[in-house]
């Protein structure tokens, strides 16, 4: 299934939903995504939910409490296979302390070697559609080589605070920008906020299923 991009808030309640899910084992109730972003109206978290369903991004289970669940998820590697470079899945880290995300990684993904850059690399999901403009969409599987100071002009994985972002580096080396008019250029001299991690090299893509209805 092809899904189209999602807005900012669009993809800060899937945040939610995908937080809610990763850490507490089960989705969020209507009310409680309600509450989280100041909605009064059930009415109004439905019509969100609705509009991330037909976009492709959760499966809604209608009549239980939390029946909303995720259409992405990491394929397992595969320990018996032979020829391949498996890369760890990266979780949550923040700019000050990037290295945190390979503490509690999401996964490992094995991958044919000509899709492994030299030196040491990671795989991590994009976060928002900041790139749809360019072909990269949310979901999708990057392939990052570890360097805090790739070319001007590259495709870059890197943390704004907590935010696992991707997006070009601009031509002076100074901020980060995205080819979607809703996210805006983050500036990348305070290290303290920002911390670039890696060029992308490459970009996987699962293909969905329409789900029943």
């Amino acid at each position: 299934m092809v899904r189209t991009s999602l807005t900012p808030r669009q993809n800060e309640i899937y945040e939610f939903i995908r937080n809610c899910i990763q850490q507490q084992g089960a989705p969020p109730t209507i009310p409680e995504i309600g509450a989280r972003f100041g909605m009064k109206s059930n009415n109004g978290v439905n019509d969100l939910l609705n509009v991330l369903e037909r976009k492709g991004y959760i499966i809604r289970r209608r009549g239980t409490a939390r029946g909303i669940a995720l259409t992405d998820h990491a394929p397992p590697a595969d320990p018996k296979s032979k020829g391949v470079k498996k890369l760890p899945i990266v979780g949550e880290g923040e700019a000050s302390n990037p290295f945190a995300m390979f503490l509690s990684p999401q996964g490992m993904l094995a991958l044919d070697p000509q899709l492994v850059p030299p030196g040491n690399a990671f795989l991590a999901i994009v976060a928002d559609d900041g790139m749809d403009k360019e072909g990269i969409l949310k979901g999708d599987y990057v392939v990052v080589q570890q360097n805090p100071n790739p070319p001007h002009g590259a495709l870059v994985f890197a943390l704004s605070g907590s935010d696992q972002i991707v997006r070009r580096r601009s031509p002076d080396g100074a901020r980060l920008l995205s080819a979607n008019r809703f996210y805006p250029a983050v500036e990348i001299q305070d290290t303290e906020q920002v911390a670039v991690v890696g060029e992308v090299t490459a970009i996987l893509r699962t293909v969905r299923r329409k789900s029943e209805e």
